[in-house]
């Protein structure tokens, strides 16, 4: 099987799917995992720290992206990928 039929046979179709496809099937191997790990982490905290008109794109407002990305930084914290931040 050539790479462009078993890249056709895996073609994402949702999001899920795409990062499944990023995460699962790149040449990179576990690294395109850290990677996308990373990025969550990063984007999370770059929303979280952008003034709310900023972060507001039209379909959601700011409140919905921080909350997103505070979850998400949450979630990351309970599974031991980002050291728990402390309460100030």
């Amino acid at each position: 099987m050539t790479a462009t039929t078993a890249a056709a046979i895996r073609k994402p179709q949702t999001n899920l799917s795409v990062v499944t496809d990023i995460m699962e099937y790149s040449r990179f191997g576990a690294l395109s995992q850290a990677f996308v790990m990373a990025a969550l982490e990063s984007y999370s905290e770059q929303v979280i720290a952008t003034p709310d008109e900023q972060v507001s794109n039209g379909l959601l407002p700011a409140g919905v992206w921080k909350g997103i990305a505070e979850e998400t930084l949450q979630k990351l914290e309970a599974t031991g990928y980002r050291p728990v931040e402390p309460k100030t």
